[in-house]
């Protein structure tokens, strides 16, 4: 790690302890925010390029998964295409920007916990 990401680094866990203090939202509430337990009603397909797919859960609301089954798959990819068939939940971890459909970046057999 060079001297400028240290930088950046501190900066980033600085503003996140400050966060934390005024909120009063601990570190790892704050993590699990970042993740929802989900049944997969529906695999919507896949974007133009091939890179991406967007699947709806039972709840209506839709996620995107990025680079799928490419180069650099997400851990646990597989799990959604077994939660569509099984109906089983699953735990996705998703980025921290709230845009819709939201961006997986894992996933979790089971439930979030």
């Amino acid at each position: 790690m060079n001297s400028i990401q240290k930088t950046n680094m501190k900066k980033i866990t600085q503003a996140l302890l400050l966060t934390t203090a005024l909120t009063g939202i601990s570190v790892s509430a704050m993590a699990k925010s970042n993740q929802v337990s989900v049944t997969v009603k529906k695999i919507e397909g896949y974007g133009e390029s091939g890179d991406a797919f967007t699947f709806k859960a039972v709840s209506g609301k839709r996620y995107m998964v990025y680079n799928a089954g490419g180069t650099s798959p997400i851990q646990g990819e597989a799990l959604i295409q077994h939660s569509a068939k099984s109906k089983q939940k699953i735990c996705l971890v998703l980025d921290s920007y709230p845009n819709e459909p939201r961006m997986v970046q894992a996933v979790k057999k089971g439930a979030c916990k």
